[in-house]
This record gives structure tokens, sequence and C-alpha cells, in this order.
């Protein structure tokens, strides 16, 4: 199973997840609220800031950073996290039907 690292590389992986309709595996640093490691999301979108005050971004149309953030529902969750896009460490494809289809 490839592993990718480059921020470029990571948000193409996830765009093409989404347009399959499958959750993908992101490998993360620790954060206050969950331990480092591999955690399988649902994406949900790519916005400027944390919401509500970030603006949504369109993956084909907007210029990207490894600053904006990115939204995901953890699988087995009902809550929906925001992980900073450069600090994905890695990311790979499941080829798992997630439960809702969003377009970033």
């Amino acid at each position: 199973m490839p592993f990718y690292t480059n921020f470029k590389d990571i948000l193409k992986i996830i765009n093409q997840a989404v347009e399959s309709g499958e959750t993908v595996k992101i490998y993360y640093p620790q954060t206050e609220n969950s331990p480092q490691g591999w955690r399988e999301i649902e994406p949900y979108g790519l916005y400027t800031d944390i919401p509500p005050q970030g603006e949504k971004l369109v993956y084909s149309e907007d210029r990207l950073s490894p600053g904006h953030i990115f939204n995901a529902f953890p699988v087995g969750e009902k809550e929906i996290r925001s992980f900073i896009v450069g600090k994905i460490k890695g990311v790979r494809r499941t080829h798992k039907k997630a439960n809702n289809k969003v377009v970033l």
C-alpha cells in the first residue's frame, strides 16, 4: 500500500478517495484529544480556518497550502475533527465505502 507524505500528494489522494466515495487513513501527530498515529476518516472539506470562521475551499479551483484546514469525521465518531494539512504525515486509501460522499 503506497504511503504519501507531500501535502499536494496527500490532498490529491484524499480528493481521489472523495470522488470514489471512500474513507482514507491519515497519519497525524498527537493532539490533546488523540494520540499520534493512523486515523481512518471520512473527508468532509477543506477550509481556510477552523469553522465557523473558515471559508470552504474547492480542491480543483482554489490555491491550497499546508496551513489550510482539512475537516473530517473519524470513522466511528459523530463529531467532525479539524486537521492542519501540513501536519498530515501520510495518507493511504482504504477502498472502504464512506457514509456520505463529499466533494472537496
